[in-house]
């Protein structure tokens, strides 16, 4: 019997604690939150006054003002209850990793002066290891600074268990009223008692520790070309490479009285773009000027808002201008409740069909899939990739009839390719579902709350990528739900009723440098368009006090660089994506879900959370920014130690050529490798590319002869395990499948050699395999070998090489992305650190906190230039390669131009 075989018979009646026993063994943390229990359903609105029992726990978010003010709530959302509810339950099976005394975390809402009852139960074996009422006693002091501002505050209380090794069960249970409301927003396990959560902020978890082993010969990669999204021809949109879309008005009046044969898009932007509450005076100030900033910038397409019902009937003022000038549109829906008659819907229709067709860009739905009355159908399917299948069908028909009920006439379930659907949640789970409805564009949007928009664009250019569509940013300028707009007085005047939902005034939203960073990482990432949602009016303000004339805004300032700096550029080339990560075409992954069910039916499950650990990784320190106190920059700006290089792809067979591009392929998750998959994939990896799976997508699906692995079907538990020369580390428990080398090598294993991650050489390529079931660790983190494995596959991916100053990866210094151009690289530079906002107020800068980055590359260099300033930069060259030290500064953006 070899030593692996007899590990497998050990672990069956071995304890794993005796393998690592007298060694120092990382702390189990398990962090949960319960708004995605099993039996959580509906929403909960405390700052209503008006939600009412109704038998389970709702999701109680995301909260706004008083919530940021305390960091936020864990994640995106939190669960909570009425004060009157008497009957909720909601739990969720954990596995405890080890036996051991733990402490069991639970973050909620404490009132002051107020109960708030309910009941914290941990089952193991049938039987209550713990059962505890909480919030019945006082947990936060009654005079802590967010008690006396809003009369409740976020606190952790503990409780105390004995644990078994195995199967648990954690149920909150309400079953009494409260004097008020029940908010539960985050809960944590550990068997370390040293540690005590703050805030939202989460443990450093076992595997970032793994961050730091580099491989030591890391040829893992096949020996294929490939053109890392270069071959992907980006589609144009409206005639133009990039463009940004604002809104005009279609007033009757004002064009009826225009000479539409002069008219140009500058005059109509002139009448249009201004805020309304200087508009006046802006007309005033720049009549007869043609040089007014933004304004002329060749670059804008403008757009109508459905609801005033804009009429595009043969020989109306705005239809014979369109005509003329053949101005690409948009036509915006939110909200919109247009009155179209028997005249005038069926004329639109017609003229968006047909005459405008060539020039008309599509439907913008904000925050929407479609127009009122389209959503997602009711779940009648077993299976998320069945269910996409009928989001399709069911959206295009929808959509079809809401159509037809706008324009009083016939629509073809066709005309669905006009939208545009710009969702923020969902927007990771919708956007290859889109490109599969056929829509034109595909669009996502993004404020400051959400995290992250490095992973959002790799969703959205992927999906465009392989499906051939073009993509777009709606850009948000809110910070939860606060808004600046550069007004003198509120444009919401909500008054002291705002004081839950922040009011719009001066200096509220977010930090200027945020909204000029979004602009260059959509325009870098290859973005055909950025959408304003706020269109121009937040781009010119009338300073005061004192009387001043009117000036461009802070965002304003911001809108003209970059305008200039797209100008200067030319060519922007094609974002250098070297990783695909390929997923289900139903896998439905959504993290920022208002629902906390992905696409609002399916729990959460193993490969969700394979995602989300893959995710956390490839953006890593993204996990650890999230769970810090909510600021605008640091959640959906993170840095990154590989850079954004990803793309993510989906399995649809007919769109499996799109692999070939790619250097590396990760299939995560549910994604099917088998069927017609398992071809394309034996193709891709003989051309020599390299292919990444876990053993739960492989199994049973790739024959042996490409993982070069036979399974066994056991599953051991180890604690510890080995990067190839390196000695055993001790890590928190994890199963592996047991399993024998036919053919693979061994990267890295477990006690008694078990192998973890291995590689097979399959003609020029490799397939690398991961036995370890989803890449996680019992504690539902990653397993320390996913860290060193990305280093390993990435380690000189890239041409040009981004290090800190001290010859380090970043790690979350600066946020960074490679173009290829016609005659070199451009490199954008992020660092989103150093500037602190909240929701109101100016923001604080440290500007300690500057990005010192150095930039190597082996290809021969004539020219290196900072475009956005713009300078020349100065380049150290030994035999191998040419150095380049430069500093970004807080909140800045710097791309760097390399000529070869």
């Amino acid at each position: 019997m070899n030593p692996y075989a007899r590990l497998i018979c050990l672990t069956l009646v071995i304890s794993p604690a005796l393998i690592v026993a007298q060694e120092t063994r990382p702390p189990i943390y398990i962090w949960l939150e319960p708004e995605w229990f099993s039996g959580v359903s509906g929403g909960f609105s405390y700052w209503t006054g008006v939600a009412k029992p109704t038998g389970a726990w709702g999701i109680a978010g995301p909260g706004i003002t008083a919530e940021f003010s305390q960091g936020g709530e864990s994640e995106w959302n939190s669960m909570g209850a009425p004060a009157e509810e008497t009957k909720a339950a909601c739990e969720r099976v954990i596995t405890v990793p080890r036996a051991g005394k733990y402490k069991l975390w639970i973050r909620y809402v404490d009132h002051r002066g107020k109960t708030e009852p309910f009941t914290v139960r941990l089952e193991q074996n049938a039987q209550p290891a713990v059962s505890s009422e909480l919030g019945a006693q006082p947990l936060v002091p009654p005079n802590d600074e967010y008690m006396l501002y809003w009369g409740f505050s976020f606190g952790w209380a503990s409780l105390d268990a004995q644990l078994v090794e195995g199967p648990a069960t954690l149920r909150l249970l309400i079953d009494k009223p409260g004097e008020a409301w029940r908010q539960v927003d985050a809960i944590l396990l550990t068997d370390d008692p040293q540690f005590t959560p703050i805030g939202r902020e989460k443990p450093r978890f076992a595997y970032e520790d793994s961050f730091k082993l580099q491989p030591q010969s890391a040829n893992w990669r096949g020996t294929g070309t490939f053109g890392c999204g270069a071959t992907m021809k980006r589609p144009q949109a409206g005639g133009k490479d990039f463009s940004m879309w604002t809104q005009i008005e279609p007033e009757p009046k004002w064009w009826a009285a225009q000479n539409l044969d002069t008219l140009s898009l500058y005059d109509v932007l002139f009448q249009f773009s201004p805020p309304a509450d200087i508009a006046e005076q802006f007309h005033k100030q720049f009549a007869g000027r043609r040089d007014v900033p933004l304004l002329g910038w060749p670059n804008l397409h403008p757009g109508l808002y459905l609801g005033p019902t804009p009429d595009l009937s043969p020989g109306t003022p705005v239809r014979r201008w369109l005509e003329r000038t053949k101005t690409p549109f948009y036509i915006l829906t939110n909200y919109a409740d247009p009155k179209y008659d028997q005249q005038t819907g069926p004329a639109t229709y017609a003229a968006l069909a047909g005459p405008l067709a060539p020039q008309f860009l599509g439907y913008i739905h904000g925050e929407s899939v479609g127009t009122g009355g389209v959503g997602f159908p009711e779940k009648t399917v077993s299976t998320r990739r069945e269910y996409v299948d009928a989001i399709n069908a069911h959206m295009r028909k929808q959509q079809a009839e809401q159509w037809a009920a706008i324009y009083k006439t016939g629509v073809p379930e066709t005309f669905r390719n006009k939208s545009i659907a710009c969702l923020s949640a969902d927007a990771t789970a919708m956007s290859h579902a889109f490109a599969q409805q056929d829509c034109d564009l595909l669009g996502y949007e993004i404020d400051a709350t959400n995290a992250h928009a490095p992973m959002r664009v790799a969703f959205e250019r992927g999906a465009a990528r392989q499906f051939g569509k073009g993509w777009i940013n709606y850009a948000s300028g809110n910070f939860g739900d606060a808004c600046t707009m550069f007004t003198q007085n509120p444009v919401v005047n909500r008054g002291a009723g705002g004081w839950y939902h922040s009011k719009y005034a001066v200096t509220d939203g977010v930090p200027i440098v945020w909204y000029r960073q979004l602009y260059y990482l959509n325009y870098m990432s290859g973005a055909s368009a950025i959408f304003w949602e706020q269109a121009l009016g937040n781009q010119w303000i009338l300073p005061g006090p004192g009387t001043h004339p009117i000036d461009l805004s802070p965002f304003g300032r911001a809108t003209a660089d970059f305008q200039g700096f797209v100008d200067r550029v030319g060519d922007r080339g094609e974002p250098y994506t070297p990783i695909a990560f390929l997923l289900s075409y139903g896998h439905a992954y959504e993290p920022v879900n208002n629902n906390c069910k992905m696409l609002g039916q399916f729990l959460e499950d193993a490969n969700d959370r394979e995602l989300r650990g893959l995710f956390d990784v490839a953006w890593y320190p993204a996990p650890v920014l999230s769970s810090r106190p909510i600021t605008p920059e640091l959640q959906s700006m993170p840095g990154g130690a590989y850079g954004n290089i990803f793309d993510v792809l989906v399995d649809r067979p007919d769109k499996a050529a799109a692999i070939k591009d790619y250097p590396i392929v990760w299939a995560a998750g549910d994604a099917e490798v088998g069927g017609a998959m398992t071809a394309a994939i034996q193709q891709y990896v003989e051309s020599g590319g390299t292919f990444v799976v876990n053993v739960e997508a492989a199994r049973g699906k790739l024959p042996d002869s490409l993982t070069g692995v036979k399974l066994s079907g056991q599953k051991l538990v180890l604690e510890r395990w080995s990067p190839e020369g390196v000695a055993p580390i001790a890590t928190t428990p994890f199963q592996v499948e047991a399993a024998q080398l036919n053919g693979a090598q061994a990267l890295a294993t477990g006690d008694q050699g078990a192998p973890l991650i291995t590689r097979n050489a399959v003609g020029k390529g490799a397939v690398i395999l991961s036995l370890i079931p989803h890449l996680l660790g019992i504690d539902e983190r990653p397993h320390p070998a996913l860290p060193w494995l990305m280093n390993g596959l990435t380690d000189n991916l890239l041409p040009v090489n981004v290090r800190m100053a001290d010859g380090s990866r970043p790690t979350g210094q600066i946020l960074y992305q490679l173009n290829r151009t016609k005659n070199g690289w451009l490199l954008m530079l992020i660092n989103n650190r150093g500037v602190d906002k909240t929701q109101t107020g100016i923001a604080r800068v440290d500007r300690r906190a500057v990005a010192d980055v150095v930039l190597r590359t082996e290809q021969p260099l004539t020219a290196a230039r900072e475009l956005t300033q713009p300078r020349d930069l100065s380049a150290g060259r030994d035999a191998q390669s040419t150095t380049i030290k430069l500093r970004v500064h807080p909140g800045d953006v710097q791309i760097v131009q390399l000529v070869n």
